[in-house]
Parts: C-alpha cells; sequence; structure tokens
C-alpha cells in the first residue's frame, strides 16, 4: 500500500514525515556546470545501477511521464514542482518504489536526492531507511565528498551531510487565529539537527 494511504503515528497532527539526503557523483561536475552530455552521462549510471539497489525500485524519465503522472507526484509532495515542470525533461529522472516512499531525484539541483517518506511521525525509522538506502547506493557509486567538508553538494548550505528532515504538520487551530506567521517568526520551529518544514492546508 502507498504510504500516504496509511495513518501513521500522531497522523491526527502529523501528516508526513520526509528524510531527503543530496548526492553529487565525483566524476561529473555539478548539475549547473554539466553540458547536455554530462546529464545524460548521469542519468545512464544511475539508471545501470537501479537494479542493483533493490527495494523494487524503477528508473523512469521525466520525459517519458504524461502531465498527469508527473501532476499527482507533485501533489503528492514526491518531486518538486520546478522539477516536474523542468522544459529540459529529458535529462531528468526519477527512481520510484511501488509504495512511493523511496523517491530519488536525478538531476535536480544535485546529480541525486534520495528521499524516503512516512505517513505520520516516523523521522528514526525513515532515518535508518535513508542510511540504509544511500549506504547501498554508495557502494555502486563514488559520492563527491571531503574529509574536511563532508559530502558536496551543489548549494553550500547542504555540504556535510546533505540531510535535511522535514515534517509536514496540520495546524487549523493556529491558522484560524492567525498565528501560524508569529510561530514562524519566533523561531521555535528551528533545530539545529533537522530543518522543519510546516505546510498549511488551504
Amino acid at each position: 500500500m502507498n504510504w500516504y494511504l496509511q495513518s501513521g503515528k500522531e497522523s491526527d497532527v502529523v501528516q508526513s514525515t520526509r528524510i531527503r539526503m543530496a548526492r553529487n557523483l565525483k566524476q561529473f561536475p555539478f548539475r549547473v556546470k554539466c553540458n547536455k552530455q554530462d546529464l545524460y552521462n548521469i542519468l545512464e549510471t544511475i539508471e545501470k545501477i537501479t537494479p542493483k539497489i533493490g527495494y523494487g525500485l524503477k528508473f523512469m524519465k521525466l520525459s517519458d511521464m504524461d502531465d498527469i503522472t508527473k501532476l499527482s507526484l507533485v501533489e503528492k509532495h514526491i518531486i518538486s514542482p520546478e522539477f516536474a515542470l523542468s522544459k529540459e525533461s529529458d535529462t531528468k529522472a526519477i527512481v520510484l518504489n511501488e509504495e512511493e516512499n523511496i523517491c530519488i531525484m536525478i538531476n535536480e539541483e544535485d546529480h541525486m536526492r534520495i528521499q524516503i517518506f512516512s505517513s505520520g511521525l516516523e523521522l528514526e525509522n525513515c532515518l535508518n531507511l535513508a542510511v540504509e538506502l544511500d549506504e547501498k547506493i554508495g557502494k555502486l557509486v563514488t559520492y563527491a565528498a571531503s574529509e574536511k567538508y563532508g559530502y558536496l553538494t551543489a548549494c553550500p548550505t547542504n555540504v556535510g551531510t546533505g540531510m535535511r528532515a522535514s515534517v509536514m504538520v496540520h495546524l487549523p487551530a493556529l491558522t484560524m487565529t492567525g498565528n501560524i506567521r508569529k510561530s514562524f517568526r519566533s523561531g521555535k520551529w528551528c533545530r539545529n539537527e533537522y530543518s522543519w518544514s510546516i505546510w498549511r492546508r488551504k
């Protein structure tokens, strides 16, 4: 069953959990410096290793998807609107499993955006799966990394672990009373180890 159809821990408030890891392949420039052939070669490299990763993952080029499929993935927050609507869809792809709780975006801001999703509050379980998946991929390709700085990423703020953890929460009372913006400004949602994303349902 797809993760977003399930009811997880604290799901009355926490709608979903996501762990994201940004990774780049050592032999290629960062995406913003890649030429067209580099981007195609990145796709080919990931496509070749996909069967070896496991988890029932399938490699799918964005250019082979219809607009409805791409829109549905955006609606589920599995891929970003910018990624889905890219005019260079022939250089982009996703690696997705049947449950859609694992999605790797290829050639987004970084060569790879490894994402793990779960319904409800499941930070620890999502993190464990993300680390396991990351280690498996890391045995099949060589990541761009530095002993001093950690994993190297296109955006300097992601250098290090390249990881971001977020939860999507439903806060109707704060929205109805107009206190949602005040909560953002107070900084109570920031943590040193994680970045928490709060989404407001319209």
